[in-house]
């Protein structure tokens, strides 16, 4: 896995160095366990294996599929997934040939054509992109993740030939589409995108501020099929074999068949993959009459799923399942080992640490997969965990009796208190915390790695305790600092897609936030920026285009963060609504700010100091910084020392993903987002 993780990130300088130093630590812990040369050529062995792998299947299969980015010729491909979305839009996967005969795997985005698993899709002229990342979605690792090398799109004569067969795969899909269908349908949204989370896997049920909640709580791995679903279907039915008395290859069998079977309905994530061939070999030990050891488990299951897959590292699910496995099956049982367990208060402790463990093991992770991540993780996952086990239980014997069970209405009770509870933790700022530079994560790595060299050199649980204790109270107050000298210094963040702009002001402890496009998906943007800024409220929205929309849009996405006002340009009446109407210009005050709009422009002013948002096509005549959004003319020359959101032309920045920083001596500077 180092060596996967090398050829995939740390190829630069830095990334050497890194592993040079874990090198010789390696080597050092190796003189004093006295290593004998089949230890050196395993530890070696695996390294080179690792990179080679990776490097080979970059440089044979991923890299040529991505030169062909930018160029237009025909594809052929047999459809692998299909994913629906709302408003007949499809996502297909598909695994082909383009017509010089390279091989790849697309995606193609499209309205429903009708295709299902093996139909064919032929294209006789189409435009391949590359994967691109932006503000809201890591599109380039999350399509590493599945091996898609390039985006259709502009696809011209389309075609579909359909075939006959893959029946098992399309009912297990329509199965799963069915029960996903009857959970919304029968408890209602929320509760039934909840339990499609935990028995599927699939999030997309789930609006943001439901995630976010779930994940500021700490319960957000209930939504990933994993070693907890797997491990508690694979206990219940060895139980239940035991006590009807059941032959231990036949009950062995028997879990092995259901378990493949949850894998296949959930589409084979392959963090489940990881925790099914963990749990067989720990019960085919038993099997076998040998002994199992947790550490040797995870490391089996991650070198087989390594083999067959280089780029499994950039699956957030497996990273999370792996480091959540190692912290629950290794690191917890280490440091809960010589703790008394006779009593009802010692167990209880017990637990606790366990859970605090499993937190550690996947906090760094969290922070950088996420947009924050909780601090009261392990108390949270004690009261909730249970509770989900609970409703993930009845939703699979619902699944697996056909519905016969009314159980659905048992379930919906249990999730509605887990929503409830989560919305609770979730709305205490100091509960959770975010990071939107990379600092803290990369404090957490370096604090993972002292405590790991510590770990090795002196095994001393004490120590350990302390260190991880310090690295805790460390983090903490880092994390407060840095959170209270952004939520009060004066920047102005840009965000959006192409020439969209919605501003985000934040000033002494407030913020205000100004949409000045109106396209339907700012306000997701925003909510991201004041997500990972760790902002809580915001004192103003302006809506000034599309506002009966855009309210709606808003209301939806910032139901977790609390608005003081809400205020829309010109004179539309917004129903259903509490918004002020304020003509075609205003000015309002918040917090020291004071915030203009007028003819399309926007002044922001604060403590002496200006920034200016106008249209690309005009141009201003304040002073300070100029933010020209939207698409600008052609016989229009670009502003001396002004920033455009959709063009390249600027040498500091270009799109509508940036932030400008305002010092108090009056200088800006601009951070890419």
């Amino acid at each position: 896995m180092s060596g996967l993780f090398f050829a995939s990130f740390f190829m630069d300088a830095k990334g050497v160095l890194m592993y040079a130093a874990a090198a010789v630590l390696v080597v050092l812990y190796g003189r004093r366990k006295k290593f004998a040369k089949a230890n050196w050529g395993i530890v070696g062995g695996a390294l080179a294996l690792g990179v080679c792998l990776n490097l080979f299947y970059t440089a044979a299969v991923y890299g040529p599929a991505q030169e062909y980015g930018g160029s237009t010729d025909s594809y052929s491909g047999v459809v692998e997934d299909v994913v629906r979305y709302d408003g007949d839009r499809v996502s297909y996967t598909l695994y082909g040939r383009a017509g010089s005969g390279r091989l790849m795997r697309v995606s193609y985005f499209t309205s429903d054509i009708g295709a299902d698993l093996g139909d064919t899709v032929a294209i006789s002229e189409c435009t391949f992109a590359k994967p691109e990342s932006d503000y809201l979605f890591d599109a380039e690792t999350v399509c590493k993740a599945r091996h898609i090398a390039l985006n259709v799109t502009r696809a011209k004569d389309v075609s579909v030939r359909h075939k006959e067969g893959f029946v098992l795969s399309r009912a297990l899909r329509d199965y799963r589409e069915n029960a996903v269908a009857e959970f919304r349908a029968e408890m209602g949204d929320d509760c039934g995108g909840f339990l499609a989370g935990m028995v599927f896997g699939e999030k997309r049920y789930l609006d943001g501020n439901t995630r976010s909640a779930l994940y500021r709580t700490g319960i957000g791995h209930v939504l990933a099929v994993s070693g907890l679903h797997v491990s508690i279907i694979a206990a219940l039915i060895m139980a239940l074999m035991k006590a009807l008395r059941v032959n231990r290859f036949v009950s062995f069998a028997v879990v092995n068949v259901l378990i493949i079977a949850l894998i296949a309905l959930a589409n084979y994530p392959v963090s489940a993959l990881r925790a099914a061939i963990m749990l067989d070999i720990m019960y085919s030990a038993a099997l076998f009459r040998r002994q199992n050891d947790p550490l040797n488990s995870l490391a089996a299951a991650v070198l087989l799923i390594g083999l067959y897959d280089p780029y499994c590292v950039y699956s957030a699910g497996f990273m999370l399942s792996v480091a959540g496995t190692a912290g629950v099956a290794v690191f917890a049982p280490y440091m809960t080992a010589k703790m008394e367990h006779d009593t009802v208060r010692q167990r209880l402790v017990i637990a606790l640490v366990t859970a605090i463990c499993t937190t550690l093991a996947v906090f760094p992770l969290c922070m950088y997969y996420f947009d924050e991540t909780s601090l009261v993780s392990p108390f949270a996952n004690i009261i909730l965990l249970p509770m989900c086990t609970v409703a993930m239980v009845l939703g699979l014997v619902h699944l697996l009796t056909f519905g016969l069970l009314p159980v659905l209405r048992i379930v919906a009770g249990v999730i509605k208190l887990i929503l409830l509870i989560s919305d609770g933790i979730a709305s205490v700022p100091i509960f959770h915390t975010s990071d939107d530079t990379g600092l803290l994560s990369g404090l957490l790595l370096m604090s993972a790695a002292a405590i790991i060299g510590v770990f090795i050199f002196r095994r001393d649980r004490r120590t350990l305790a302390v260190m991880t204790a310090c690295a805790v109270a460390l983090f903490t107050a880092v994390s407060t600092v840095m959170g209270t000298v952004r939520r009060h210094s004066f920047r102005a963040a840009v965000l959006g897609s192409g020439s969209n702009a919605a501003v985000v002001v934040t000033h002494g402890g407030h913020a205000d936030i100004v949409d000045l496009s109106g396209h339907y998906r700012s306000a997701e943007y925003v909510r991201k920026y004041l997500t990972v800024n760790g902002i809580v409220s915001a004192d103003t929205v302006l809506l000034t285009k599309n506002v009966q929309a855009e309210y709606s849009a808003y209301e939806k996405e910032l139901g977790l963060f609390r608005t003081n006002r809400r205020i829309v340009t010109g004179d539309t009446r917004i129903y259903c609504g509490d918004a002020q109407t304020a003509g075609d210009s205003m000015t309002v005050s918040s917090g020291g700010c004071e915030l203009t709009y007028e003819d399309g422009e926007l002044t922001v002013s604060y403590d002496g100091r200006e920034i200016s948002f106008v249209s690309a096509s005009e141009k201003s005549g304040r002073g300070g910084v100029t933010v020209c959004y939207g698409k600008r003319t052609s016989n229009s020359l670009p502003e001396r020392g002004a920033v455009f959101t959709d063009d390249t032309t600027d040498e500091l920045t270009s799109g509508s993903g940036f932030e400008i920083v305002v010092s108090r001596g009056g200088e800006y500077r601009i951070r890419r987002l």
